[in-house]
């Protein structure tokens, strides 16, 4: 499995949207490249309009305010560019056969934490920002809750019926593999801790699998 950087599917979002100039265009993918790196209270207008290679008054020109200038940024990471991370995630999960408890269990932890390793930034963005409005909460958490409800117990039930998981309540197991994910990728994202994936995801894959195998 492999994942497109979001910054790359934002880029491709802005680049599409038809009710933007382009150098606005420039200014929203400069900011979000900007807040990411620096964080929003350090990035400055002057930043802003050297990245996107334009004048300080156009940064401004169309949205008044720093806090205005934010709101456009993240909006279409919720609208946009979320649901195809998100979708993306979902066929790849589809696209395999799974001839063991622990080849569906390594590839996935190892994709969502090498994923939220590499956009950890972006990701303290949508939930800084998540946390604030419901509205936003809602859009990050449908495309996160579709993949969980309609792509990841499928695979689960098939391996239920190949006799390779134990028959639990689909919920119950998800549980558990979300539980270890999670914290991994919070401890990633929110505390910067930094983690050798390929010992822990072997570590977690060892756990789960004694712990959600069949008793032969």
């Amino acid at each position: 499995m492999s994942s497109t950087p979001i910054e790359s599917f934002y880029s491709e979002d802005i680049d599409s949207a038809t009710d933007l100039p382009q150098k606005q265009k420039q200014v929203l993918k400069a900011c979000l490249e900007l807040f990411a790196s620096k964080g929003f209270e350090s990035t400055t207008t002057a930043d802003i309009a050297e990245k996107a290679g334009v004048s300080q008054g156009t940064v401004y020109k169309r949205f008044k305010t720093k806090d205005q200038l934010l709101h456009a940024v993240v909006q279409p990471l919720f609208s946009k560019t979320t649901p195809r991370a998100a979708k993306e995630f979902a066929e790849d999960i589809r696209q395999f056969k799974y001839d063991s408890l622990a080849d569906f269990l390594k590839p996935t932890l190892m994709n969502r934490l090498t994923f939220g390793a590499e956009n950890k930034q972006v990701i303290k963005i949508l939930f800084m920002q998540a946390v604030n409005d419901q509205t936003l909460l809602a859009e990050l958490i449908g495309p996160v809750k579709d993949v969980l409800t309609n792509t990841i117990p499928v695979v689960l039930d098939e391996l239920k019926k190949q006799h390779l998981l134990v028959d639990w309540d689909t919920p119950r197991i998800m549980e558990y593999v979300l539980s270890i994910g999670a914290g991994y990728g919070a401890q990633m994202v929110l505390f910067d801790r930094k983690f050798d994936l390929e010992h822990i995801i072997d570590q977690a894959v060892e756990f789960l699998v004694k712990g959600l195998s069949p008793e032969k």
